[in-house]
């Protein structure tokens, strides 16, 4: 069956509801939407012995729904659930039964995970894991431009300048200037070759404590990206899941157009490049804050937070 265990199918779904409009979007509260896995487990455990009312239950299901967790607002959707379903009606009957058992395993581990959300995080402990990365030796040579930098800009201006002083004098035929020419010309390019070499090892020094991606992220489909997000969240290895899913994001916008394509970028660069007037900005933004928390401030993930970072990825138009 498609997606049976997929992670998608947290994408939970209303049990009394009734049949609403494919744009019909319904805000329930976080208690109701625990009730509503519940719901959904109990209809599923009764398809068992009547299977014939899968693809009824598929039908009733609401394309998606808003969460609200009492800080925010979370888009769940339902589409891979109704579409797990629909597969399922059409299964043979002997295929029917794993699958079904499958489903429910899995909403009873999305119920543990949602009755856990909302209890209190170590922020503290958090943002102290953060704090620790930045101080360590390879982010301490992180800033603007150094007096070495603004000092060598200086000189390149200054030969630059006075090159083409000298092309400007190029009636002049006298075989030792041609000679200083091409010696000046020698030696610039000496020391650009000499200062590009330590500025390359210098920002591998940089970037030695970050994470860099071996191949520009849009190399690799966005949908590659994605189904291994959704198989890492079938592990329930939430955090592999929403990193995966951070760099599917990613590689969608940058087969898009958005940037030209380099493997040694940050999260913050691909920010900076995206431009705040962008309309797919806000969806950025959030899904990289919540992949720097979940990844590089080692806060523990849930089903519900790899659910919101599915949500940001619909929103950018990776469906």
């Amino acid at each position: 069956m498609k997606g049976a265990a997929s992670p998608l199918i947290l994408v939970l779904a209303v049990a009394a509801l009734p049949v609403l409009p494919a744009r019909a979007v319904l805000a329930i509260s976080l208690s109701e939407y625990r009730q509503q896995l519940r719901d959904l487990r109990a209809r599923v455990v009764a398809l068992d012995a009547h299977p014939e009312d899968i693809a009824k239950t598929s039908a009733s299901i609401p394309d998606e729904i808003v969460v609200n967790t009492g800080e925010k607002e979370v888009t769940v959707n339902y589409r891979d659930l109704k579409n797990d379903l629909s597969v399922l009606s059409r299964a043979r009957a002997e295929k029917r039964p794993a699958g079904l058992g499958q489903i429910r395993d899995y909403l009873k581990t999305l119920d543990s995970a949602v009755e856990s959300y909302g209890q209190p995080s170590d922020l503290n402990s958090a943002h102290q894991k953060l704090s620790d990365i930045l101080a360590r030796r390879e982010f301490q040579k992180v800033g603007g431009p150094s007096l070495r930098d603004l000092l060598l800009a200086k000189i390149f201006s200054w030969l630059n300048r006075m090159l083409n002083r000298l092309a400007a004098a190029g009636g002049m035929t006298v075989d030792w200037f041609s000679i200083l020419i091409y010696a000046v010309i020698t030696v610039a390019v000496s020391i650009l070759a000499i200062w590009t070499l330590r500025r390359l090892r210098q920002r591998g020094d940089e970037h030695a404590g970050r994470e860099i991606i071996p191949f520009a992220p849009s190399a690799r489909s966005w949908r590659a990206w994605l189904a291994e997000a959704r198989l890492m969240a079938q592990q329930q290895e939430w955090r592999n899941a929403i990193h995966l899913a951070y760099w599917a994001g990613i590689s969608f916008l940058e087969s898009g157009g958005a940037w030209k394509p380099n493997r040694a970028r940050t999260p913050r660069e691909y920010l900076r490049l995206m431009g705040s007037r962008k309309p797919e900005y806000p969806s950025l933004a959030a899904l990289t804050r919540k992949f720097e928390l979940v990844w590089y401030g080692d806060r523990a993930a849930s089903a519900l937070d790899f659910q919101e970072a599915l949500g940001q990825l619909e929103k950018l138009g990776c469906r």
